[in-house]
């Protein structure tokens, strides 16, 4: 599956799987990571990601494990200059995962598995974008495309796309642009597992 996702879209793709538990050897970080700089890592690597080395704010509470509203609103505004009631009213948009114990990242040789991969991560460019909603439309599909630059990766991408199984697309956050490895010309698309294999259905 994932060789042909990577066919169509471009190398940057990784298999994520939530809470499963499998016998072959993961990297499990010491150090503190963002979401989104684990799922760069893991272009390369498999990682798994759990509360205890999960460091960035929003991450942690789209993974279910922070659950201050009103510290996380007030980060966000005062760190980007925002008004508190555009930022509380965007995370109301934003999915929360529940009952997380952690993400498993880059398992791309379980990518055959059919009940294993939940979903899949893509760094594309603008122009793979359209292909994709081009072959979501010819299965009769639409993409849930963000209006908030935050929350890039682990919200609007990874607990959107898991939570709503419906094909998600954020154009990121600055600090997924520098601590997530998103270069200028790409945006973030997550994949449901089902969705994949109607889109790679015709190779």
């Amino acid at each position: 599956m994932i060789d042909k996702l990577m066919y169509l879209y471009g190398p940057k793709c990784t298999a994520v799987n939530v809470n499963g538990e499998f016998n072959d050897v993961i990297n499990v970080p010491c150090k503190q990571m963002t979401l989104c700089e684990a799922v760069n890592c893991s272009f390369k690597l498999p990682l798994r990601i759990h509360e205890g080395n999960l460091s960035c704010i929003g991450a942690r509470r789209s993974m279910g494990f922070f659950h201050d509203i009103d510290k996380h609103v007030q980060t966000i505004a005062g760190n980007n200059n925002m008004p508190e009631r555009f930022v509380r009213k965007a995370l109301q948009n934003i999915p929360v995962l529940e009952n997380i114990r952690h993400i498993n990242l880059g398992i791309q040789e379980y990518s055959e598995h059919e009940d294993f991969v939940d979903l899949y991560i893509l760094y594309v460019s603008p122009a793979m974008v359209t292909q994709i909603l081009y072959r979501l439309a010819q299965e009769g599909l639409r993409a849930h495309i963000s209006p908030f630059f935050f929350l890039s990766v682990c919200g609007n991408v990874l607990a959107n796309t898991y939570s709503r199984q419906v094909t998600s697309i954020s154009f990121g956050c600055p600090d997924s642009r520098v601590c997530g490895g998103i270069e200028s010309h790409e945006v973030v698309v997550g994949i449901p597992n089902k969705v994949a294999k109607r889109l790679v259905a015709k190779l």
